[in-house]
């Protein structure tokens, strides 16, 4: 069984004073970036939900007025990822200037899903186009939940589109925005907090009855109930989930003229076998105070709608498939959206017409309850006909890392689950909306994962993002606290390169700074450094590679901060003629770390460097030459390290009369 609902009322035309030789154009501008899939607390749906729901309801209200306003509808942010290099100017127009009863207004949001990062600046550039001119005539709605790295100069885009006061009149509708972007937002353009669903209707509503001079009140109104006798089973209760109400209206069915008090929203009707029985989503009905609600009751055809849930593999997520048959001869919607949460955001939406059909779906990458629903227009609603309700795997995906860190030190992240390319792990502060990044690796990189620690005393949380939806799969919180001592540098250098170490602590008279191989134990070193040289301390990569580890080390012995870093090798080599005539010049080329006072030497076999008989800075270039012995015999060129006179290469030569 399913509810139908045909809403009737007198219609109320437009009054003289509205009806100009320049008719009115709205222009709504929709933040679609990934942030507006947030939920609301303690309440059904999320951010996008409710743009479509306050659209739905436009619809009814316009619907039938005898003067209609311009209606366009341009978005941002809802197909390129946040990383995406032109993000930025991700925008489109996905309703042109027409009629607002000409086609479903809230339709339009039909194909659009939170995804990416946007600029509310480049939608402003857009909305300049899209007026062309703006004047008096025009009314610009923009709902949004923050601004971002894209947002730069807003001041120029808005004023372009007031002309100080001879232009268009722009209200903004903001979700959960910090007081930083409230008060810059409101220098522009008049600003309304929005909390809960109901208030971006009241809100919006109430603009626009303003601007129109439409009667809008919260009225208490009539319920026509026809056909309830035809319900195949009995009514435990019968009720209404309001947008414009918190609270659930619960409909009192023995009363011969059940009446609500109702104000311009969208109505979810539900009814239940018993008390203690299921609840079954079965309209939901844009509800306009000035007309009666009208429900009819009466049997659905029958369909057949089921799906099969297939296993992701490499690379690909997870996917169902989906069938129908004996449904009718007219358009329909397929919908998918989370179950019993009646103002979400939609995972997919189609238009089909025929009796059989076919169709592939992607999963979400949350594992969530499903509803997977046909729909048929019903009055000014749309009414379940079929349903399926299923579990959606989802990935599951898990975060581990230590609950706090000092400021400026190193964590290891690790995570359970399957990774696919795209996924991302970040560290991010604890209050930053989904699409933010802040220190990024991928995931297909393996885990576990260092991290450097930010230096700012806070609360952050590492986030695992899916990289197809960009939704956050997994968290955990991270607590920065104040460290003694902390350093910073490049995590991987080449052998003999300098190394930059930055550093703060209390820099005491014997404080030292050292650089080591990673286990050695107490104060020993390869090099140090002092605080009293300030920061960055330099040091020079040794030439063997391997792991190592900077510390700082108050009095010079008990270790306050360590960092580790990686020496990688650097190739060396010499190349020298296989023979050479006594008196001539030797030419010799080589390759190496070039690194200052490192320099090649010309001496027998075996002999140190104290017998050398010829020497030349590397410093000079390759290649380079030497002076050829006076005497016949074999010689050897070598490349020698200045940090502790180490031999890197050797080439043998024989000197020849």
């Amino acid at each position: 069984m399913r509810i139908a609902a045909v809403l009737l009322a007198g219609l109320i035309t437009f009054p003289a004073a509205a009806a100009k030789n320049e008719p009115t154009r709205i222009l709504i501008l929709v933040d679609a970036s990934a942030s507006m899939a947030t939920s609301w607390p303690g309440q059904a749906g999320d951010r996008m939900g409710a743009v479509r729901t306050t659209l739905d309801v436009l619809d009814a209200v316009f619907r039938g007025r005898e003067v209609q306003p311009e209606v366009a509808l341009r978005v941002f942010g809802d197909r390129l990822a946040p990383d995406d290099t032109e993000a930025c100017d991700d925008t489109r127009l996905i309703r042109s200037w027409a009629p607002a009863d000409q086609d479903d207004l809230g339709a339009s949001l039909e194909r659009t899903r939170p995804y990416g990062a946007g600029s509310l600046a480049r939608a402003l550039e857009g909305a300049l186009s899209d007026l062309d001119s703006p004047g008096k005539q025009d009314l610009v709605l923009i709902v949004l939940d923050g601004l971002n790295r894209c947002d730069g100069e807003l001041q120029k885009a808005f004023a372009s589109l007031t002309l100080e006061g001879d232009g268009a009149e722009v209200h903004i509708f903001g979700f959960g925005l910090n007081v930083t972007d409230q008060a810059e937002l409101s220098t522009y353009a008049a600003f309304h907090g929005v909390g809960w669903p109901g208030q971006l209707i009241q809100g919006v509503s109430m603009v626009i009855s303003q601007r129109l001079s439409l009667p809008l009140l919260v009225e208490s109104i009539g319920l026509d109930l026809v056909g309830i006798d035809q319900m195949g089973f009995d009514f435990g209760a019968l009720n209404i989930v309001g947008t414009w109400s918190k609270e659930t209206i619960t409909v009192d069915l023995s009363r011969e003229k059940p009446r609500i008090k109702a104000g311009l929203g969208t109505a979810t009707v539900v009814a239940s076998e018993s008390a203690e029985g299921p609840r079954q989503h079965l309209v939901r009905v844009p509800v306009v105070p000035e007309r009666r609600l009208h429900l009819e009751f009466f049997e659905p055809p029958p369909i057949e709608l089921s799906i099969q849930i297939e296993e992701s593999g490499w690379g690909r997520p997870g996917i169902f498939q989906v069938s129908w048959n004996g449904a009718p001869e007219e358009e329909l919607q397929l919908v998918l959206q989370e179950n019993g949460v009646p103002g979400a955001s939609w995972f997919y939406a189609e238009t089909i017409v025929g009796p059989d059909g076919k169709r592939s779906l992607e999963l979400p990458a949350k594992p969530l309850e499903l509803a997977l629903q046909l729909r048929m227009p019903v009055g000014l609603g749309d009414g379940v006909i079929a349903a399926v309700v299923f579990d959606s795997p989802g990935r599951s995906v898990t975060l581990e890392a230590p609950g706090e860190a000092e400021a400026g030190g190193s964590v290891e992240v690790s995570w359970i689950g399957e990774s696919f390319p795209g996924d991302m792990v970040t560290l991010v502060p604890a209050d930053a909306p989904p699409e933010s990044l802040g220190t990024t690796i991928e995931a297909i990189d393996g885990s576990p994962q260092d991290f450097v620690v930010p230096f700012d005393q806070c609360s952050y949380e590492f986030r695992y993002l899916d990289g197809r939806s960009f939704e956050v799969l997994a968290h955990t919180p991270l607590e920065v606290r104040a460290a003694v001592a902390g350093l910073l540098a490049a995590p991987t250098t080449s052998g003999s390169e300098t190394i930059d170490v930055r550093w703060w602590g209390p820099a005491g008279p014997m404080d030292v700074i050292t650089l080591t191989a990673k286990d050695t134990e107490g104060a020993d070193y390869l090099e140090w450094a002092s605080p009293a040289d300030g920061s960055p301390a330099h040091f020079r990569a040794p030439q063997a590679p391997g792991e190592y580890e900077i510390r700082y080390l108050a009095t010079g012995k008990t270790i306050e901060a360590t960092l580790p870093i990686k020496i990688e090798t650097v190739s060396v080599s010499l190349e020298v003629p296989k023979t050479v005539r006594i008196g001539e010049r030797l030419p010799v080329a080589w390759t190496g770390p070039n690194a200052p006072d490192d320099f090649l030497v010309l001496v027998r076999p075996g002999q140190d460097l104290r017998k050398k008989l010829d020497f030349a800075y590397v410093s000079t270039g390759s290649p380079t030459t030497m002076a050829a012995p006076d005497r016949p015999g074999v010689y050897e060129v070598r490349y020698i390290a200045a940090q502790r006179r180490q031999v890197l290469a050797t080439a043998t030569v024989k000197v020849v009369k």
